[in-house]
This record gives C-alpha cells, sequence and structure tokens, in this order.
C-alpha cells in the first residue's frame, strides 16, 4: 500500500528537474518570440507610415493641379526657418487642406477630417525621445516640432538652371515639369528623371532600423509609390 502511495504521488506531480526543464522551455521560446513580435511591430508601423505617405502624394498631386505644376515654396525644417523674419509654411500646413478634401466622411465628419487632415502627417514609428535631438527639441518627436513626421524635397528648388547653389533664390515658385527637362537633372539622374526617380517626400530621419540600412527610411515618389531611396 506504501508503494502504491508513492507511485501515485509522483505520478501526479513533477519532479524539480522536470520544472526546470519546462521553465528552460518557457524562456527559450519567450527569448524566439520577443524579437519576432518587436520585428512585426515595426514592420507594421513603417507600413502605417508607408500609408501615410502614399495619402500625402495624393494630396500633392491636387496641390499641383490647383497650382498649375508650381511645387510648394515650403521650409525643410520648420522649426528652423531660413529667414526668421520672413519663414516659410510647413509642407503640413500646405497640404493638410487637400487631405481633407480628398477623405469623404460617413460618419462623425469633424472627427474624421480631424484624424485624416492631421494623423496623416505623423508616423507612427516618430515618438518623443526615440531620436536623441538637441536644444529646445530634445526629448520631441518631430510631428510635435515640424507638424509632420515627413520632410520635403526642398532640394529639387536647386535642380533648376538659373538657380546658383551659392546665392540662388529658392523662394521662387518652381514648375516640377521644368526641373524635369532641366539640364542639371539629366546631369543628375544620367538622362530625362522619369517620375519614378524623384521623391517627393521623406522620413525625417530613419524611424524604422538604423541609417543606411535597408528600409528603414521611406521615400514617396513622384508616380506615387514608397519605397527605400533608390538612386
Amino acid at each position: 500500500m506504501l508503494l502504491l502511495r508513492r507511485k501515485g504521488a509522483s505520478a501526479g506531480g513533477f519532479t524539480l528537474v522536470e520544472l526546470l526543464v519546462v521553465i528552460s522551455i518557457l524562456a527559450l521560446l519567450i527569448a524566439i518570440l520577443v524579437p519576432s513580435l518587436r520585428g512585426a511591430k515595426r514592420v507594421s508601423k513603417r507600413v502605417a507610415c508607408g500609408g501615410n505617405l502614399r495619402s500625402i502624394g495624393q494630396a500633392m498631386r491636387m496641390y499641383l493641379n490647383d497650382s498649375n505644376d508650381f511645387l510648394p515654396v515650403v521650409e525643410a525644417v520648420p522649426s528652423i526657418p531660413i529667414d526668421e523674419d520672413h519663414p516659410r509654411p510647413s509642407i503640413a500646413t500646405v497640404l493638410r487642406p487637400y487631405l481633407e478634401k480628398n477623405f469623404q466622411a460617413e460618419e462623425d465628419p469633424e472627427e474624421e477630417l480631424k484624424r485624416e487632415g492631421n494623423e496623416a502627417f505623423h508616423c507612427p514609428a516618430d515618438i518623443p525621445g526615440k531620436i536623441n535631438r538637441e536644444g529646445e527639441n530634445q526629448d520631441k518627436s518631430y510631428y510635435e516640432t515640424e507638424q509632420s513626421s515627413y520632410r520635403f524635397n526642398t532640394f529639387l528648388h536647386m535642380m533648376r538652371d538659373d538657380v546658383s547653389f551659392t546665392d540662388g533664390n529658392f523662394d521662387k515658385p518652381v514648375k516640377l515639369s521644368e526641373i524635369v527637362n532641366s539640364e542639371r537633372a539629366k546631369r543628375f539622374f544620367g538622362s530625362k528623371p522619369a517620375e519614378e526617380d524623384i521623391w517627393l517626400l521623406r522620413d525625417y530621419i530613419a524611424f524604422h532600423g538604423e541609417a543606411g540600412q535597408e528600409k528603414s527610411t521611406n521615400y514617396l515618389y513622384l508616380d506615387g509609390r514608397v519605397a527605400d531611396l533608390e538612386r
């Protein structure tokens, strides 16, 4: 009878060795799954960020139609204007009305327009404190300080043939077609640039990985696609 009791007790419980084995297996599974979950979260933020850029690209198309193909004149970094006495608007200020115009809300229009017009400029990976910034911008996201997580390609204005790199008037409105057909752009791209060659906006910095690595930064190209920098 005593022997039977001991066998029953052994069959109904775990030995210390068995518990240690189970704990080790669980720890191993957690070690394997946690990086995968973090990676999935990072990818989902990059995809959402790219979706925002596509929406902004549609707004840019509408703006160019209304402006007769003239690009907006905006600050590259609104918190640090080139001319403090005459600051330019941010790209978010210029394009937000077109995002709201492009969105047809079925329910609660005010709330939906607010979300669509503002949150489209906020990359989910652009969070306070993620990037080490200096001065008054320390511990602030780019969305907080620049009204947008995405930077407009102000370098495009320098693609005009009549602009000097040292004393050019970068506030002069310029048509996108004028840039595409310029000799300077042809020399830069090696031929007449196509829509898939020219990027309009990008993440301010590498929100989605280490700078220089693949898929660390989203770029919006003139043809509406979002991809890495390819040229």
